[in-house]
């Protein structure tokens, strides 16, 4: 499934995607120019209560605001520090071998989006004026509350920034709780399954 395998890389691939795609440090930039594009993020979403098994959908979608083409759009999604893989949170233990645990198992990620890195996706060029749609299918597995942070370049080696039109940067975050009770669903009699209001 596209995606999945992302919440089951190590911890020291999360480190190198957050470094690579938040502060740029790219093993191989030198050929790449340092341009910052400017864009809009017109459909963000994120359902703020969610419960344990209930499917969700995050979505990022990324508009093209200037007059050139942005190389390969990509997203980097952080829940806790930068050693924590992507929809997961800290453990507390240091001896582990890894420091995260998933909040949330991805069923799919955004299409051809898988990269190198633990935390990142990219979705290729956007033309001007263009949008690109960054699109997860997930399943909460732990209750709690947690903040969702995401992170927006224009390539995955962090040499070219996007920043919105009124100047900040492209990124954000959403405020999640996550209730212990499982989502209650039943089976419609076309074979649908549906949820329960509660």
């Amino acid at each position: 499934m596209p995606g999945s395998t992302a919440i089951l890389r190590g911890a020291t691939a999360a480190a190198a995607a957050v470094a690579l795609a938040l502060a740029g440090c790219g093993s191989d930039k030198s050929s790449e120019p340092s341009i910052t594009y400017s864009v809009a993020i017109p459909v963000r979403s994120f359902p703020a209560r969610q419960q344990l098994a209930e499917h969700v959908r995050l979505r990022i979608d990324v508009k093209n605001e200037g007059s050139r083409t942005i190389p390969n759009v990509a997203a980097t999604i952080l829940t806790g520090g930068v050693d924590v893989q992507a929809f997961g949170s800290a453990l507390g233990d240091k001896g582990l071998a890894s420091h995260s645990r998933p909040v949330w198992i991805v069923d799919d990620g955004p299409l051809s989006g898988d990269s190198a890195y633990a935390n990142t996706w990219s979705l290729g060029a956007i033309a001007p004026g263009k949008t690109r749609s960054f699109t997860w299918s997930v399943v909460p597995v732990k209750a709690g509350r947690y903040t969702l942070r995401y992170s927006l370049t224009g390539s995955t080696t962090g040499r070219s920034p996007l920043r919105l039109t009124d100047g900040g940067a492209a990124r954000g975050s959403f405020n999640v709780t996550v209730s212990g009770k499982p989502a209650q669903v039943r089976v419609t009699p076309d074979g649908r399954i549906v949820s329960v209001a509660q």
